[in-house]
């Protein structure tokens, strides 16, 4: 067997599971809608049956509309031009609510909040046992960032956070068309990834969220594009720069080491296709140089705290052990989170091996009862999956909501917006938004790898580990948003497909390639074919 054949059985091990999951939810998406309610003190996901002919028909019409109208409205710009609107457009949007809600710290948030504050006053309590970081070791970073922020700018420098924020989503965006550009060489796919990402509603209403993860995945889709090109290109510098781009995304959000086991894999991809066994000297070097933030911010505070070590925290397999666990009466829904991964570190005495153990044996006993019950088997996963995926807001308006509870009075706009018509409004468009980039990611996903290559099938891992990785763990609908933004490319090309087939002009004026070299496809000459 040839390693190229090699590679696409492994990558189907995969792809394949990704279009299937991608399909059920375009029809999922069309039937039922995850929603949460106003005025609620948990994030309690519900369910309701949605209106599929009315949804369908707003979304192909929005769908011919916007390739009618693509040509006369962006067909005459350049390829820089297109891209500068799309990313300015949605940093001045995203600015806008920030400056609209003017969010507190909440929540979580609010806990790092004044756990920094602490910090900056010499109390280093939360690093105890009881504390805050000492079962929560994960979030010391992120507590980090927010401790110099006010140490720059004062003590509660949320606009500074949020305007991070802004920052972050112009990034994600801009590098995704980067992305793009590099795996497809296609200006016209990336104008209408350009058209369709000025639709990310709840991307751009968290802006407002004084946590890390539009900043964490600012800087993992930074990894990413880098170690697409060094995957194409074979230049180590880019291999260094995706590494080095992965140690700040770990730092301020955990999750991004998602990403991280992704481009691993992605490497060891590499070496097979290559018949390069050399390459997977860099699987430790990536592993190594992605987290050494993570070890450094850790022994810098424990250093500062006078400790022998920093805290390790609640064990893993509790997080899985919660991930697993039926939705209380009421309240979460199942698989989210729902403190058990505090209470029984608590009820252990902080005791790590004693915690583990207690931990396995509930995981034993919800997966032996998942064995013999087939049909609740059935229900838990799929309410598990339908809410977090199947969540057009991604929980953005009910944080949005909590944020604005003791901030400043809101002004008119901001309550018609979260309390208001105004909220059923935004809630309307993401759901249609929601279903449209479901439905057109599926076939865009085959029209995408119709030319198979190795950096294709690893961008696609990334999406795929965030499914898989969420059904395992804990889960949440705005965990979900970073790979729901990943999906553009797919529809996207599904977009030119459909254009091509309905003979409209759209996108499809051609444009001379640009010059600006920021924006070329790396590693192609000019005049050559993409």
């Amino acid at each position: 067997m040839n390693t190229e054949k090699a590679t696409r059985i492994l990558t189907g091990f995969y792809i394949i599971p990704l279009f299937i999951m991608l399909l059920f939810n375009a029809g999922n998406s069309l039937l039922r809608t995850t929603y949460f309610e106003l005025y609620s003190e948990l994030e309690t996901a519900k369910y309701r049956w949605d209106q599929p002919l009315l949804l369908l028909f707003l979304a192909l019409l929005f769908l011919l509309v916007f390739l009618v109208l693509s040509g006369p409205l962006f067909g005459k710009m350049t390829l820089t031009r297109v891209i500068a609107f799309a990313v300015f457009f949605s940093g001045a949007l995203s600015l806008f609510f920030v400056l609209l809600f003017r969010c507190t710290a909440v929540c979580d948030s609010e806990a790092l909040n004044i756990i920094a504050k602490d910090f900056i006053n010499g109390d280093y309590s939360s690093l105890l046992p009881g504390g805050y970081l000492y079962s929560y070791s994960f979030q010391i970073g992120m507590t980090a960032l927010l401790e110099l922020i006010y140490r720059i700018f004062g003590l509660e420098s949320f606009l500074v956070f949020q305007i991070l924020n802004v920052l972050s989503i112009m990034c994600i965006l801009y590098l995704l068309l980067k992305i793009t550009l590099l795996l497809t060489g296609d200006e016209d796919i990336v104008r209408f990834q350009a058209a369709l990402s000025v639709g990310m509603l709840p991307l751009f209403l968290f802006s407002t969220f004084v946590y890390g993860d539009l900043i964490g995945w600012a800087f993992g889709i930074g990894a990413v594009y880098f170690l697409l090109r060094f995957l194409k290109e074979k230049k180590l510098r880019h291999f260094f720069i995706s590494a080095l781009l992965f140690l700040p995304g770990t730092v301020v959000k955990s999750n991004i080491n998602i990403l991280v086991t992704a481009a691993a894999i992605a490497l060891i991809l590499m070496a097979i296709r290559d018949k390069n066994p050399r390459i997977l000297i860099l699987v430790p070097v990536l592993i190594l140089l992605s987290q050494c933030g993570v070890y450094a911010v850790k022994a810098l505070y424990a250093h500062r705290a006078g400790l022998d070590s920093y805290p390790a925290g609640i064990p893993k397999i509790a997080w899985i052990a919660m991930g697993m666990q039926q939705a209380d009466e009421g309240g979460y829904a199942p698989g989210w989170y729902n403190a058990y991964n505090w209470t029984v570190y608590e009820r252990n005495g902080y005791d790590r091996a004693a915690t583990s153990a207690e931990c396995r044996e509930n995981l034993k006993t919800s997966l032996n009862y998942f064995l013999h019950n087939k049909r609740y088997t059935l229900d838990f996963f799929y309410k598990k999956f339908t809410s977090a995926w199947n969540a057009p807001t991604f929980q953005s308006l009910i944080t949005n909501e909590w944020g604005t509870r003791h901030a400043r009075p809101l002004p008119g706009l901001g309550k018609y917006l979260i309390y208001g018509k105004g909220h059923d409004l935004l809630s309307g468009i993401m759901n249609v938004w929601h279903f449209l980039i479901f439905l057109l990611a599926p076939a865009g996903l085959i029209f995408f790898q119709k030319e198979r290559s190795l950096e294709k099938d690893c961008y696609l891992l990334n999406i795929f580990g965030g499914f898989l990785f969420h059904m395992i763990w804990e889960t949440q609908s705005r965990y979900i948003l970073g790979y729901f933004v990943l999906l553009l490319p797919l529809s996207a090309c599904a977009l030119k497909k459909a254009s091509g087939l309905l003979d409209l002009p759209g996108f499809f004026l051609k444009q001379k390639a640009s010059k600006d070299l920021s924006l070329s496809v790396p590693g192609k000459k000019e005049g050559s074919p993409a």
